[in-house]
């Protein structure tokens, strides 16, 4: 698949590049509290009064953690005359079904993330993140009015957005080959967090559990797919 996204205020068709100006998830951080842990002097009111939020961090699950959150671009697709989502590489079939617990909010990953491979059936949370990006070509596009702002939306990873290669016709070197991170959004999970006349976004991103619980791909991993989850 490939994505659709186009620099003026109006999206273009998805499908190819047409040359016009998306591995476990996360790392945590760790800090040393032995010293402040230990301090009991009467001194040091602030301590105790942070001792609470420590805790709760420590409770939290790992994807729920401010440091989670990485930055990305993102495109959308699904009603343009391209690909469809019911056509995503991972193989889950047309959408929704009982496999996809967000429904029809899915995305495909670029094969140049770094989180590509074993993807298939991974969730993400998104959020719109104003600002300016360049593309694949270095275009400077400004997407500072982009987004719903305080909202979010959980996707699914159903699908692939490959960069650049001659016999796949969804290659798209413009936004899939690693200049920076692309998801290509399902037109329902973009228009739930941004203005979809806009095209591309910034975003921010977390992997999350899914609604339903992650259920593997029915496709398989192999040595030129592997974003694979199936048996």
């Amino acid at each position: 698949m490939a994505s659709s996204a186009a620099v003026s205020a109006s999206a273009a068709p998805r499908g190819r590049d047409n040359d016009r100006p998306a591995a476990g998830c996360c790392s945590g951080s760790s800090s040393s509290c032995g010293r402040a842990a230990s301090t009991t002097s009467s001194s040091s009111p602030s301590l105790f009064r942070s001792l609470p939020l420590l805790m709760l961090s420590a409770l939290l699950p790992f994807s729920a953690r401010a440091q989670d959150w990485h930055t990305g671009r993102a495109t959308f697709y699904g009603y343009d005359g391209g690909a469809t989502i019911d056509q995503g590489s991972c193989m889950y079939g047309p959408l929704p079904n009982s496999m996809v617990s967000t429904g029809r909010n899915i995305a495909a990953l670029s094969d140049a993330d770094w989180d590509f491979s074993g993807s298939c059936g991974r969730c993400y949370e998104v959020q719109c993140n104003p600002g300016s990006f360049t593309d694949g070509y270095g275009n400077y596009i400004d997407r500072s009015g982009a987004c719903y702002q305080g909202t979010s939306v959980i996707v699914t990873i159903t699908d692939s957005c490959p960069c650049n290669y001659p016999a796949n016709q969804y290659s798209n070197s413009r936004w899939c080959c690693g200049d920076m991170y692309h998801m290509d959004l399902s037109q329902e999970a973009f228009s739930a967090i941004g203005d979809i006349s806009q095209g591309v976004m910034g975003i921010t991103f977390r992997q999350v559990d899914c609604p339903g619980g992650f259920i593997p791909s029915p496709r398989k991993a192999t040595s030129d797919y592997l974003a694979g989850t199936g048996q």
